[in-house]
């Protein structure tokens, strides 16, 4: 399955297999994440990929890997993350290697040594137990209406993009050269506190959807001025 068929099939794993994963294949992911696109080539970034009694979490359940992301803090660094880390999640469950974003979890007993970077996230990986897909009616997703200032099927693939508790908190906008600009929903206190920088990361997670859709002619960038949107902050600017 190649990774666009994924973003329709993908789901978050919380039950694995214990069994590790062989050499080769870890390698091959380690391979696959040193090539991935990013948003912005100036921000330093690394990983680790770590066995679970290396990592601490409220989870209740473990997988046999785990990939701790960290990066340095400059411009949308969060959103750099997760615009990568998708791309690597759609090529493990491509492969069929479960995954899931962890916000409650954090390494144990490493430490980078690249000081400059402060750990972002974690995301587990392995042989899931279960079904690894789920069938497109399982998916609860927003209506394109209610993400986009107007219905746009080439917005489907973010659509489909998970989010910290499936807040879905992403919303687009045309302009007339055919460019779109990206916002995040701000929320109330609560909210920013508890998905703050998580939603931040989930922007990019929709990025790389809407990249993995269309290689060949995606392109990001950032503007000095862009246009305010009430009620939400602005997250860059995207041509598909």
């Amino acid at each position: 399955m190649n990774l666009e068929d994924t973003i329709y099939k993908r789901q978050s794993i919380r039950s694995y297999d214990k069994t590790p994963l062989e050499k080769e294949t870890l390698d091959e992911i380690r391979e696959f994440i040193d090539n991935a696109k990013v948003l912005n080539p100036n921000i330093k970034w690394s990983y680790e990929i770590l066995p679970t009694e290396k990592i601490s979490t409220m989870m209740r359940w473990k997988a046999p890997h785990y990939i701790a992301i960290f990066s340095e803090e400059k411009e949308n660094f969060y959103q750099n993350v997760g615009f990568i880390f998708q791309q690597v999640d759609l090529f493990l469950q491509s492969k069929g290697i479960g995954t899931c974003w962890i916000g409650m979890g954090s390494p144990k007993n490493y430490e980078n040594p690249d000081d400059s970077q402060k750990f972002i996230i974690i995301i587990s990986l392995g042989k899931p137990s279960g079904n690894l897909y789920r069938e497109i009616d399982q998916f609860r997703r927003k209506d394109l209406d209610d993400i986009s200032d107007k219905r746009d099927e080439r917005l489907v693939p973010a659509q489909f993009a998970p989010s910290a508790s499936n807040t879905q908190p992403w919303y687009f906008t045309h302009n007339d050269d055919g460019s779109y600009d990206l916002y995040r929903v701000k929320g109330g206190m609560l909210r920013s506190r508890v998905y703050g920088k998580w939603n931040k990361i989930d922007t990019g997670i929709a990025l790389a959807h809407l990249y993995v859709a269309n290689k060949d002619s995606f392109k990001f960038y950032m503007k000095d001025n862009p246009k305010e949107l009430k009620g939400h902050f602005y997250a860059g600017s995207f041509e598909i």
